[in-house]
């Protein structure tokens, strides 16, 4: 095979480090930042689980299991292998260590406050459902989620 060397096709390049490393900045609206993976063969935790994940949809459906169930299932999957960290951002473009609670105290990156979040906030839920699986949505560092696009 000859060996060709392409000069403008780096934007056509998946992005391995920011799919399964490092992950990107899934900007939510109101200042919230959630660090996602992508759901791709290059994140070894989606990779080692990707079957078993799909065979547990797939109970799921079968079973006929409401919405609910199978988003409290997603919901702690992508808290344990999907979404790495968290931040917020204030009106005054200060970063505190995640989102605020009732007291305004922020609340520290935990896989079980994670899943709460995705649980109740059902934007945020969506907009990981809805960029995670596109490595096109792994190109760069940051993504921004647009709620009227998720939804659809």
């Amino acid at each position: 095979m000859p060996d060709f060397n392409f000069a403008n096709i780096d934007h056509l390049k998946r992005n391995l480090t920011i799919e399964g490393e490092s992950g990107a900045e899934l900007g939510l609206e109101g200042g919230i930042t959630l660090i996602v993976l992508a759901a791709t063969d290059a994140n070894p935790a989606w990779k080692a689980r990707s079957g078993q994940i799909r065979a547990e949809l797939n109970r799921l459906s079968n079973a006929r299991a409401d919405a609910k169930r199978t988003r409290d299932y997603l919901a702690g999957v992508f808290s344990e292998i999907i979404v790495k960290d968290w931040f917020f951002t204030d009106g005054d473009g200060k970063r505190h260590d995640g989102p605020l609670d009732a007291s305004g105290n922020t609340i520290p990156f935990t896989r079980e406050a994670c899943k709460a979040f995705l649980l109740q906030a059902d934007d945020a839920f969506e907009a990981v459902n809805a960029i995670i699986y596109d490595t096109k949505n792994f190109r760069g560092q940051r993504i921004e989620a647009v709620v009227e696009n998720v939804k659809n």
